[in-house]
C-alpha cells in the first residue's frame, strides 16, 4: 500500500535557473516587456529575484504598450481655451449712453434729467453741490415709446434759439440729445425762453419721463391737494420765491411775482406742483 504523504507545510522552493557560463546577463521576458537580470545578483538558494508587474497594455515606449492615451490627455491640457467673446469695437455699455441729458441751474438751484440707453432715468435737482438724487427703470416698451417719440421731431431746421428773460438769477438750461442714426445736438436757452414747438414736444417727453422718478430722499413738496390763494409764497424748484397775486380769466392759470426779484410768472394750476416744492407762507385773512 502506499504511504499517504503529508503535504508540505510551505510551497516548495522556486528554482533558479544560474546565469550563463561566463557571467553577463540573460533576458527573462515580463508580460511583453523584457528585463536584465545582473549575473550573481541572486545567487542564494531558494530566493526569487523580483519580477516587476504592469497592468496590461501599460509597457514602457517601445515595449509595445499603449502609452498614446496619457500623451493625448496632455496634449488636451495645454492646448489654449477658446477666449470668452468680446464685445463689439466700438459698443457701448448702454448703462453709460445718455439718450438725453437735461441739465437747468441757476445760482439757487440746480435740476438735470437723465435717460440712460438702458431705460434708466436720472433726475437730481436741490441747491448746487447739495443736489438729491432719484432714479427709475422704464419697461422695455416705455423706453421704445420715448426714443420714437423724440425721432418724431425734427430739429435739424433749428440753428439760433430766441432770447427771452435774462438775468443773473434767472435758470439757464443745456439739452444734449443724442438718438441713433442721427447727429448729436446741443441746445442751450432760458427758461422763460420762447421755443420751436418741436424743441418743445421734446422738453415735454422729458418731463414726463421726471414724473416717473418717485419723490427724492427730503424733497420738500407743496401740501397734498394744494389750492392756491391770494398771498400765497411759494417756493420754486430752483429756490426763488414767488407769491401768488391773481388768477386768469378762465381760473385756470395762476400769476406770480417774485419776491426778490422783478418777475412776473404764468404757471396753470395743474403744474403748480412741478414747478414749486413748498408753501412757505400763508395769509390767514
Amino acid at each position: 500500500m502506499r504511504e499517504k504523504m503529508t503535504p508540505p507545510s510551505c510551497p516548495p522552493p522556486i528554482p533558479v535557473h544560474p546565469p550563463v557560463q561566463g557571467g553577463g546577463t540573460r533576458d527573462r521576458d515580463v508580460r511583453g516587456g523584457t528585463r536584465k537580470l545582473a549575473a550573481g545578483a541572486f545567487s542564494q538558494p531558494g530566493t526569487a529575484p523580483p519580477i516587476a508587474s504592469l497592468p496590461p497594455g501599460r509597457g514602457r515606449v517601445g515595449d509595445g504598450g499603449r502609452t498614446g492615451g496619457g500623451w493625448f490627455l496632455l496634449l488636451l491640457l495645454l492646448l489654449p481655451l477658446p477666449a470668452p467673446p468680446a464685445r463689439a469695437a466700438g459698443a457701448r455699455d448702454p448703462r453709460s449712453v445718455e439718450i438725453f441729458d437735461l441739465d437747468c441751474g441757476s445760482p439757487l438751484g440746480r435740476r438735470e434729467i437723465t435717460l440712460f440707453g438702458n431705460g434708466t432715468v436720472r433726475r437730481r435737482e436741490g441747491e448746487p453741490g447739495k443736489e438729491e438724487m432719484g432714479l427709475a427703470e422704464l419697461s422695455p416698451d416705455e423706453l421704445d415709446g420715448a426714443k420714437h417719440r423724440l425721432a418724431d421731431e425734427d430739429l435739424g431746421e433749428i440753428d439760433a434759439l430766441p432770447h427771452g428773460v435774462e438775468g443773473d438769477w434767472v435758470e439757464r438750461c443745456t439739452l444734449r440729445l443724442a438718438l441713433s442714426g442721427r447727429p448729436a445736438r446741443t441746445f442751450r436757452f432760458g427758461r422763460y425762453d420762447t421755443l420751436p414747438l418741436p424743441l418743445s414736444r421734446v422738453l415735454r417727453v422729458v418731463e414726463d419721463l421726471a414724473v416717473k422718478v418717485g419723490d427724492l430722499k427730503g424733497r420738500e413738496h407743496l401740501p397734498e391737494g394744494y389750492d392756491p390763494r391770494p398771498g400765497d409764497r411759494l417756493k420754486r424748484t430752483d429756490g426763488q420765491l414767488f407769491e401768488v397775486i391773481s388768477f386768469t380769466a378762465d381760473n385756470k392759470g395762476v400769476e406770480l411775482w417774485g419776491v426778490d426779484q422783478p418777475l412776473a410768472l404764468y404757471v396753470l394750476r395743474a403744474e403748480m406742483a412741478k414747478e414749486f416744492v413748498a408753501l412757505v407762507k400763508r395769509d390767514r385773512r
